[in-house]
């Protein structure tokens, strides 16, 4: 993975900061329900909206953030398929000074190891670019590929925190900077 101006590449993505273009599609992936099982809350166009602005503002705060995500060939090559990146959780204040490895995906790109490739790179831009301590996932424990995913990049469960908007408890997956790479 060489970091390349306002992108990362790896074998099979590009992770690139936001287009104007890419809001239609990420609410696509917002509205499908498989893709929000383990959110929050349901994101229509206004949340994602938000989202975006949300992610243009903390890059512009922090240097990082979220990427865009879109494969270099197969066919969904060009297209978004979601997000991956590093960002502080500010909907959970008990974490919200703690960078967060987080992504989300379309759900035709599930199974590509898409997910995986893309968490390796941010991780590794995180590491390296960002000379960051830690990571920290935070991920509903009936995410199974979410889990799946954390492990993969090296983390492990460190604790559970209540998140009020799901009215239970959720995993808070870590990985210090020394374990990584």
């Amino acid at each position: 993975m060489i970091p390349q101006g306002e992108a990362l590449r790896t074998e099979r993505l590009i992770l690139r900061r936001w287009r104007p273009e890419d809001e239609a599609p990420m609410v696509a992936i917002n509205s499908d329900p498989a893709v929000t099982e383990f959110l929050n809350r349901r994101m229509d166009a206004a949340a994602t909206a938000t989202f975006l602005d949300r992610t243009a503002r903390h890059w512009a705060e922090h240097g990082f953030g979220h990427w865009a995500i879109e494969p270099v060939d197969g066919p969904l090559a060009g297209q978004l398929i979601g997000f991956v990146g590093v960002a502080y959780p500010s909907y959970l204040p008990e974490l919200a000074e703690r960078p967060e490895l987080g992504w989300r995906l379309a759900s035709p790109s599930w199974g590509s190891g898409y997910a995986t490739e893309a968490a390796f790179a941010a991780r590794d831009d995180a590491f390296t670019r960002l000379a960051l301590p830690e990571l920290i996932s935070i991920i509903h424990p009936d995410n199974t590929r979410s889990r799946r995913v954390a492990a993969k990049a090296g983390m492990t469960i460190e604790r559970q925190v209540r998140n009020e908007t799901l009215g239970r408890d959720v995993d808070v997956w870590h990985l210090p900077a020394k374990s990584a790479i």
